[in-house]
């Protein structure tokens, strides 16, 4: 079941919101668009996610696969002082995370039963007193059936990268739960800006912690089972390629229509 949530989180959401981030770094908002389209790509070795951020503040985000090619966000975006780039989606919920642990919010039916995995994670945390857990434990909390299909389940709760769950994070998820649902901001991505290989790349701030440690690991020359920094991450890319790559002429719009195909497929 853990790997099945995994690789439905990778395929789609990996980086949207794999797209997809928190409300932090929404403070030193300083600064707004730079006057001049910007475009970033997301290599994901069998797919890849593109943004284009737009001079005028607006932006959309591309999924391409072998067999597609499809818009599947857009809404308003800025940068601010700590040069973060804020995107607030007219189309998703922000994801919410605590360590290595993340729930995906890409399905909106998803928000309605964030009281009850609250309900299902301070259960388990009073049943278990131990300070670290199995990713399998933890991803079994609370599961969602696909389509309607009992058998086949994901977790609403994924682990990332983490070969044993702190006891803290899952209680820090408590609170994170708490304070997604009175936000006001729920639809607010964070991409954070990391140095790597002289370059920028740009990842979800849920994602920050766990790419900065694989980079820390790469300069240390730690072997890693996790794919390597920038495979978490957004790059700089020229207008030319942009086109090329997501051919505007075939791209279909993000509409209820693909938004059905994707909750029946169960991707997050």
């Amino acid at each position: 079941m853990a790997y099945l949530q995994k690789s439905l989180l990778c395929t789609v959401s990996g980086f949207f919101f794999l797209l997809v981030g928190s409300v932090a770094g929404a403070e030193g908002d300083g600064r707004g668009h730079q006057g001049r389209h910007l475009y970033l790509k997301h290599d994901g070795g069998t797919f890849a996610h593109y943004l284009e951020l737009r001079a005028d503040g607006s932006y959309r985000r591309v999924a391409k696969g072998s067999q597609y090619i499809e818009e599947r966000d857009h809404g308003k975006w800025r940068q601010n002082s700590e040069r973060r780039l804020l995107l607030r989606s007219d189309a998703h919920l922000r994801n919410i995370s605590s360590g290595d642990l993340l729930i995906s919010m890409r399905q909106r039916d998803r928000l309605k039963t964030l009281p009850d995995l609250k309900q299902r994670i301070q259960a388990f945390l009073k049943a278990h007193r131990s300070q670290e857990f199995p990713p399998e434990d933890i991803e079994r909390i609370r599961e969602t059936s696909i389509g309607g299909d009992l058998h086949i389940k994901v977790a609403d709760i994924t682990v990332l990268g983490a070969r044993r769950v702190q006891r803290s994070d899952l209680e820090k998820l408590v609170g994170e739960i708490d304070r997604f649902l009175s936000s006001s901001e729920k639809n607010l991505f964070t991409l954070v800006p990391l140095e790597y290989k002289a370059a920028t790349i740009y990842v979800d701030d849920d994602r920050a912690e766990l790419t900065k440690k694989i980079i820390a690991d790469e300069l240390a020359g730690v072997p890693t089972p996790t794919s390597a920094a920038d495979q978490h991450g957004y790059q700089e890319i020229d207008e030319a390629q942009f086109l090329k790559e997501t051919n505007d002429s075939q791209t279909v719009s993000l509409s209820s229509q693909e938004g059905d195909r994707l909750k029946r497929s169960g991707h997050d």
